[in-house]
């Protein structure tokens, strides 16, 4: 953009925000103020009755709003609303651009991107992505390469761009330019693996497999860090050969090094059924779906909305893609927009490898919404759905604990452990999360034979550790055994404050107090915001003679919000006295 452009935008861009701010001004006068217009229920703003350009100015501000909190359909619907004043205003466009592609309305996205690539025509960014992405749904492979080609790549399109535009090339008939575009990838220290998993399927595609094998067989040489992608790729890549024992040992090889993934398991199955392999790509559509979608997964922690925009890109292209919706809603999530992960996880197909998973994902959304009856509902068909497996068990086991509900928490436990045919190393969370409802339900034997299983399946878990070892010292009980657990699960969870806490509470509860100040300290500086530490601090700095310190900690640990019954405990220390209220108490 030339600087004559810049001050152009900018000018637009004030010239709408200035009328429309003098607008609010004035109707400020009889008490429309922009928040009056806008009545937010259930995270929706609606706008009341007003004039053009109020309503305009209330959806731009609630527009805002709405984009801060990842609200991205609300705020796709309110920018649209703008751009109907402002059409030509380059800044909202592409803002109305990305939160429609957030919202996954890719259509509505390309158009807002068309203009844009003509103010920017020598580089590639996200709508020159989203324009060729819409070329290439429509196998319109010449415009797509056309949209592609300026070597001037922005961002994440370093990577993605030169994987479109090979597949484009493919889509166009063209292999050996397919694979020409990918050269791009070489020059990105980064980028040696997606160049040679994309080259490989493209000629798998062009039935050209040893030139494939050829590419992918310093990448399996180790199956310990084989990436599951070139694993499948390499072993169709042999079975293109007739190498079909080769296959069957890669894949097998991989699954004993790496037990349990679905895909792999699945190819074995089939190789063994009928010594055939399905494609992982079909054609360019979802060869380029694949790269959106890989290309997600492997940003969606360090940059999520760019996550987001390449996973709905992805499952634009190739709609039968049901990890991308995967992605798309753990995306979601992490921006807490549960319900909006929901509706994605429920586009799932039934008959997909993902539709358990799913559905387990949108019980935690449900969880994390506080919507316990329904996440309680789905659970309870799942479980019995699948009266072998124990996933839905244990995460109602889950929900239980999380809500102080433990005696129906024990409940979903023993239901969980009562389905187990043989009991495994695998399962010394069950037993140990059972025995958290156990020991908070007093019910002590029971639970210290759980955590006591819990630690034969998992010898020397710090968390068992620590919980048993807490329990006995609280009670006085089994000392030396508890302070040696506490002291192990401390040495391999120095930074976890909870850990860290129970060391100096047992300190405490064998009377060396200097210690227990020593170590209690260090568990607040971990866990500042625990009131329980905080308390445990106020006491030990009261039994040093450090009483002014301990009524502040005291205070403080009143701020945390504590549980009820620790609260009446603290007021009581405050007004009493620690002495006092451990007399009254018994307490040694």
């Amino acid at each position: 953009m030339t600087r004559q452009q810049r001050i152009g935008t900018r000018h637009r861009t004030a010239k709408f925000l200035g009328r429309t701010a003098a607008v609010a001004l004035l109707a400020a006068l009889p008490a429309t103020s922009p928040s009056a217009w806008a009545d937010r229920a259930n995270g929706q703003v609606e706008l009341g009755e007003a004039s053009h350009q109020d309503t305009v100015f209330g959806a731009y501000m609630a527009a805002g709003h709405a984009e801060a909190v990842h609200d991205f359909q609300h705020a796709a619907d309110l920018l649209d609303r703008v751009l109907e004043a402002e059409p030509d205003d380059p800044l909202l466009q592409r803002r109305g651009m990305l939160a429609n592609l957030h919202a996954g309305r890719v259509e509505r996205a390309a158009q807002l991107a068309r203009p844009q690539i003509i103010v920017y025509p020598s580089e590639v960014d996200i709508a020159a992505l989203t324009l060729a992405t819409t070329a290439m749904r429509d196998d319109d492979w010449d415009r797509a390469v056309k949209i592609l080609k300026p070597a001037r790549r922005i961002a994440l399109a370093r990577f993605s761009s030169p994987i479109l535009a090979a597949w484009a090339e493919f889509g166009r008939g063209n292999t050996d330019a397919a694979i020409e575009s990918l050269e791009a990838l070489r020059t990105e220290s980064q980028a040696q693996g997606l160049h040679d998993f994309h080259a490989a399927l493209i000629f798998m595609a062009a039935g050209r497999h040893a030139e494939a094998v050829a590419l992918l067989e310093s990448q399996t040489a180790n199956l310990e860090v084989t990436p599951i992608g070139v694993v499948r790729a390499m072993a169709r890549a042999k079975l293109g050969l007739g190498q079909r024992e080769a296959a069957d040992d890669l894949l097998r090889g991989f699954d004993a090094l790496n037990p349990g993934v679905t895909f792999i398991e699945d190819d074995i199955a089939d190789i063994s059924d009928d010594g055939e392999l399905t494609p992982i790509v079909l054609g360019p559509k979802e060869g380029a779906a694949e790269a959106f979608i890989d290309l997600a997964r492997q940003v969606r922690d360090q940059a999520p909305l760019i996550a987001l925009r390449y996973a709905r890109l992805g499952v634009f292209l190739d709609p039968g893609n049901d990890l991308g919706r995967m992605v798309i809603a753990a995306i979601l999530e992490r921006l807490n927009r549960h319900d909006a992960a929901i509706v994605a996880l429920g586009e799932v197909d039934r008959e997909s490898v993902f539709d358990w998973e799913a559905r387990m994902q949108i019980a935690d959304n449900l969880i994390s919404m506080k919507r316990d009856e329904d996440a309680i509902r789905q659970l309870e068909a799942m479980a019995e759905e699948r009266p072998e497996d124990i996933d839905a068990l244990d995460r109602l086991g889950y929900l239980m604990r999380a809500r102080e509900r433990f005696a129906e928490g024990t409940e979903y436990y023993d239901r969980a452990v009562d389905r187990l045919d043989q009991v495994g190393d695998e399962h010394w969370r069950l037993f140990y999360f059972r025995g958290i409802t156990l020991e908070r339900t007093k019910r002590w034997p029971e639970a210290e034979a759980d955590f006591r299983k819990s630690l034969e399946l998992k010898p020397d878990d710090p968390y068992v550790l620590n919980y048993l070892g807490y329990s006995w010292i609280d009670q006085g009980i089994n000392i030396d055994e508890g302070m040696e657990m506490i002291r192990t699960a401390v040495s391999q969870r120095q930074n976890d404050g909870n850990i860290v806490d129970s060391l100096g509470w047992a300190h405490y509860r064998l009377g060396d107090f200097d210690e227990a100040v020593v170590q209690l300290e260090r568990a607040v500086q971990l866990r500042p915001s625990e009131p329980v530490i905080n308390d445990h601090l106020g006491d030990a700095y009261w039994k040093v003679g450090r009483k002014l310190e301990a009524t502040y900690q005291w205070r403080h640990a009143l701020s945390l919000e504590p549980e009820d019954s620790l609260r009446e405990t603290i007021l009581r220390k405050l007004e009493e006295g620690l002495d006092a209220v451990e007399a009254a108490s018994g307490a040694n």
